[in-house]
């Protein structure tokens, strides 16, 4: 006899959305009834009671979203504790934890690799492998500042950990719902603060209405992501559909398309960052001012809406992840003397912590020459004469804004596009379709580049021979 299916399959049937997904959204949304009774009854107990409310309650969550996978954030949790125990603080317990943490991630990516992104174990695993590492890193900068104060830098000293974390606050800071599933990330350094009981009376007002708002602004967001896709769905490049609509219908549809789906990820940060608001642990420290609660934000929206440049949405997308990505990767290649090679193997990190598809390869790839581009031409601007003189004119703010707010409209679903397809089947035809219009923008550069230089710097070249 067939059993009946759960209340979440039925609702999601209903929905017409996969029970995984809405598990996961429902997951997230049990943060807000959680962080209310914890401001109400538990924010002034006594810190191992702290420890043990958040590590039970996101245990118990993560097992109901992705059921035994959780295992594996166990697994990865112990681990990492007894590489601690037995080295914490050297660089080889860095080593060995980066090398143990990638490695499993990996593993496991390839064991769950399907046609399609499914919501499983590996989705918390991926934001948990940085938490991990980066404890470790945070670990060993606080044994070195020990010894010499002035080997780390201002940004390792924030986060530097005098003392190695016990099991239960390994736990507690994994599993604390707000950054489980989703992020952001956040240092252990910071989460100490939020379990001090004299934390919360510290607060300088209540955070709670913010977090709500961005709870609001979440499913504004994820409303627009479920009604949307229904008419382009986050597969529409593959679909008979796509290859039948004229080119300058695609240029106009792809943005549409493009920011359906980026808006479920921004739905989901939001509404984590609504938790970690709620609890206070995303308070910013400001001399004057009201209160910052945005500490914890993966996502800036203002910033990201207005963007007129790629590198406007770099700062204002996945933000925590950008920085953590700096901070633990980028500036500890310093060594190398080389900004070319530090950002091309943050971006191949990048690439690797998603996962084995090709899609993510050749997105961080797309972002790489673009970002290159978008400098190279800040800076011809910058020194152009004519350009000096353009900007004198009253318009020239919204003019350029205007134009800029197309270019990353246009361009940007070509260059996000082979990240939702995954597979070079899926997003070779589309990107022939639409005759590779963003490499013979960003990569034609080299070419019609010089002609732009030569216009752009024509005057500079006229007014130096008058000199």
């Amino acid at each position: 006899m067939m059993s009946s299916p759960s209340w979440t399959a039925s609702l999601a049937t209903s929905l017409g959305t996969p029970e995984s997904g809405l598990r996961l959204v429902l997951g997230q949304l049990a943060g807000y009834p959680l962080l209310l009774v914890y401001r109400r009854l538990l924010a002034s107990r006594d810190t191992n009671t702290q420890h043990l409310y958040f590590s039970l309650s996101g245990l118990l969550l993560a097992y109901w979203v992705i059921g035994d996978g959780v295992t594996h954030s166990l697994y990865s949790i112990l681990a990492t504790y007894i590489i601690l125990l037995v080295s914490g603080g050297t660089l080889a317990s860095v080593v060995v934890s980066f090398t143990l943490n990638m490695t499993y991630l990996m593993a496991g990516y390839w064991y769950m690799a399907g046609a399609e992104y499914d919501i499983s174990w590996t989705m918390p695993q991926c934001v948990l492998c940085l938490r991990l590492i980066g404890l470790t890193w945070d670990v060993y900068d606080g044994a070195r500042q020990k010894k010499d104060p002035n080997s780390v830098s201002k940004d390792q000293a924030k986060t530097a950990l005098s003392t190695s974390p016990n099991i239960l606050e390994m736990l507690s800071h994994s599993f604390f719902i707000g950054g489980y599933f989703v992020g952001p990330q956040f240092n252990l350094a910071k989460y100490r603060q939020l379990v001090c009981p004299q934390y919360q009376a510290s607060l300088p007002s209540s955070p709670i209405k913010f977090g709500l708002t961005r709870l609001a602004i979440s499913i504004c967001y994820m409303t627009a992501h479920v009604l949307g896709s229904a008419y382009l769905p986050e597969l529409w490049p593959t679909s008979e559909h796509f290859t039948s609509t004229p080119l300058l219908v695609k240029l106009v549809l792809l943005p549409i398309w493009c920011k359906l789906i980026l808006a479920k990820y921004l739905s989901m940060w939001l509404m984590a960052e609504g938790v970690c608001a709620i609890s206070g642990l995303s308070l910013t420290v400001s001399e004057s001012g009201p209160p910052d609660w945005t500490g914890c934000a993966n996502v800036k929206l203002r910033r990201l809406e207005s963007a007129t440049m790629f590198g406007h949405y770099i700062q204002a997308f996945n933000i925590n992840t950008n920085s953590w990505v700096m901070n633990y990767v980028y500036k500890r290649l310093r060594f190398l003397n080389n900004r070319h090679i530090s950002q091309a193997s943050t971006l191949v990190f990048l690439a690797v912590w998603h996962g084995w598809h090709s899609g993510y390869y050749l997105t961080f790839f797309n972002e790489f020459i673009v970002m290159n581009f978008e400098k190279e031409f800040s800076s011809v601007w910058s020194k152009s004469v004519k350009a000096a003189r353009w900007k004198e004119h009253p318009a020239y703010d919204t003019i350029t804004a205007i134009i800029g707010w197309i270019y990353v409209h246009i361009f940007l679903p070509h260059c996000f596009l082979p990240f939702p397809l995954l597979f070079a089947s899926r997003f070779i035809p589309a990107y022939t379709s639409l005759f590779y219009i963003q490499y013979l923008f960003f990569l034609g550069w080299m070419a019609w580049g010089k002609v732009a230089k030569a216009w752009l710097m024509g005057e500079n070249v006229m007014k130096r021979k008058e000199e």
